[in-house]
C-alpha cells in the first residue's frame, strides 16, 4: 500500500510570495490605518470583543504610541517583502500589526481580515525566506518543510470558508439558498452602501437561488479543494469567481482573501543565469508545526462556536439568518440652549454615506449588536463636536431596506435622553 504523506516536499516559492503578499495585504487593509484613529477615541467609546478584554485592561494605548508602532510595522512589512532579515521582520510585523488591528476593532464593529495576522505568525515560524529574498540570492530545492508551512497556510483558508458555510446549512438547510434570505442579504448590503445597482437581480429569484447552492457547495468543499494537490487549482478559480461576484452583487471586496490564493498554486519562479537550487534544508522546524497548530486550533474553536465578534480568532461572517426587510439605524435629536430642536446627522459622508465601520458604530449604539450604554451614545455624541446642546434624545428607528422603500421609517422608539 502507498504511505499516505499528510506534509507533501514543495518547492519555496509558493510560500516565498505568500511572504511577499501578506504583508502587501496588511498595509492595504484599513486595520493599521484605523489603529492610529481609534487610539484617539475616548475609552467610553470602546466596544470590546471577546478575547480582547486583557487587551483593553492592561496594554496602553495612545495615538503617540500607535503612530511609533505604525513606523515600525511598515518598516517590518517593507523588509519582510523584498526579503531583508524577513523571519524577523515578520516577527515585528505580527507584533505591530497585533496591536494596530486590535485597537481598531474596539469600535464596535470586527474586521474580519484576521487571516492576514494568521499567516503572518506562521510565515515567522516558517522557511519562508529561503527564495525571492534578498538575503538569498541562491533558491532551495523542494523539501517538506516548505510543505508543513503551505499545508498550514492552506488548512487555514479553508476553515474560514467552511465554517460559514456549516453555520449557513445549520441554520436554515437549502432554505438559506432557496427561500427569500438572499433577496433579504442584498437588500441590507444595498442599504448599507446606499446604492441599489442598475441590474436588480432581487428581480431573478432563479439566479439568486443558483448562487445560494453555489456558495453552500464551495464553502464547505473549501477545506478538500485546497487540501488535495489535484484540486487546489480549481479551488483557487472557483474561489476568485465566489469573490469577484460577491463584490459584484453583494459589494463585498476581499482581495484580501483571495490574493493568498498563491499557496494554492504550485509555481517554479526562475531568473536568466540563476544558479541551480541547492540541496534540500533540514526537516521542518518544530516552531513551524507548534505555530501552525495553535493556529488551527484557535480557527477551528472560534468556527465551530459561529462566533464572529471576537479576535484575533473568530468565524468569518456566516450571514447564516435570514436578516428581514428592516434595519436598524440611531437618529440623534438635540435641543440648544436657545430652544431649537434639530436632528443630528452623523457618521455620514457628504453624499450622505456610510462605511462599513460606522454602520458597525452605530449597531452597536442602538443595541443590535452590543447592549446599548447611555455612557457610550453620550462620548460618542460629545465627539461630534456640536456645542450650545442642552439635551439628547438618541432613538433607535427600524427602517426599510427594500430599494422600493428605502429609508422609510417601519418604527422609532426613545433609548437614552441625556445632558452632553
Amino acid at each position: 500500500m502507498k504511505r499516505i504523506e499528510i506534509f507533501e516536499v514543495e518547492r519555496p516559492e509558493p510560500l516565498a510570495l505568500l511572504r511577499i503578499v501578506v504583508p502587501i495585504m496588511l498595509l492595504a487593509a484599513p486595520g493599521i490605518r484605523e489603529g492610529v484613529r481609534v487610539a484617539a477615541w475616548s475609552p467610553a467609546l470602546r466596544v470590546v470583543p471577546e478575547g480582547l478584554g486583557w487587551f483593553a485592561a492592561i496594554v496602553p494605548i495612545s495615538p503617540t504610541l500607535a503612530t511609533a508602532v505604525e513606523l515600525a510595522t511598515v518598516f517590518a512589512a517593507l523588509c519582510a517583502i523584498v526579503g531583508l532579515r524577513a523571519r524577523v521582520a515578520l516577527v515585528v510585523l505580527t507584533i505591530g500589526a497585533f496591536y494596530l488591528c486590535s485597537i481598531a476593532q474596539l469600535t464596535g464593529f470586527v474586521w474580519h481580515d484576521m487571516h492576514l495576522l494568521w499567516l503572518c505568525a506562521l510565515l515567522a515560524a516558517s522557511p519562508c525566506d529561503h527564495a525571492l529574498a534578498w538575503d538569498r540570492r541562491v533558491p532551495l530545492a523542494p523539501s517538506r518543510a516548505y510543505g508543513v508551512s503551505l499545508t498550514f497556510a492552506r488548512a487555514l483558508l479553508g476553515a474560514v470558508y467552511f465554517f460559514p458555510g456549516f453555520h449557513k446549512l445549520r441554520a436554515q438547510g437549502l432554505g438559506w439558498a432557496l427561500s427569500d434570505n438572499l433577496r433579504d442579504q442584498l437588500w441590507w448590503k444595498w442599504a448599507e452602501h446606499g446604492v441599489t445597482p442598475s441590474f436588480r437581480i432581487d428581480h431573478h429569484p432563479f439566479l439568486l437561488h443558483a448562487g445560494g447552492l453555489f456558495v453552500l457547495a464551495f464553502e464547505l468543499a473549501a477545506p478538500v479543494l485546497f487540501l488535495v494537490r489535484r484540486t487546489r487549482f480549481f479551488g483557487a478559480m472557483l474561489g476568485v469567481v465566489f469573490h469577484l461576484t460577491a463584490e459584484l452583487v453583494f459589494l463585498i471586496p476581499f482581495a484580501a482573501l483571495w490574493a493568498c490564493y498563491v499557496v494554492l498554486v504550485d509555481v517554479k519562479v526562475s531568473f536568466p543565469n540563476s544558479p541551480e537550487p541547492k540541496e534540500e534544508p533540514a526537516e521542518p522546524s518544530r516552531w513551524t508545526f507548534a505555530m501552525g497548530a495553535a493556529l488551527l486550533l484557535g480557527v477551528v474553536i472560534q468556527g465551530a462556536r459561529g462566533q464572529t465578534q471576537s479576535y484575533p480568532f473568530a468565524c468569518y461572517p456566516t450571514f447564516q439568518w435570514d436578516p428581514g426587510t428592516t434595519m436598524p439605524d440611531l437618529r440623534l435629536v438635540a435641543t440648544f440652549e436657545d430652544g431649537r430642536v434639530e436632528d443630528v446627522p452623523h457618521a455620514r459622508d457628504a453624499e450622505g454615506h456610510r462605511t462599513q465601520r460606522q454602520w458597525g458604530t452605530v449597531f452597536a449604539l442602538v443595541g443590535a449588536t452590543h447592549e446599548p450604554s447611555e455612557s457610550r451614545l453620550r462620548a460618542y455624541f460629545r465627539a461630534l463636536g456640536k456645542a450650545g446642546v442642552v439635551r439628547v434624545r438618541a432613538l433607535r428607528q427600524t427602517v426599510s431596506v427594500d430599494p422600493d422603500a428605502h429609508g422609510h421609517v417601519v418604527r422609532e422608539e426613545e433609548i437614552a435622553s441625556f445632558k452632553p
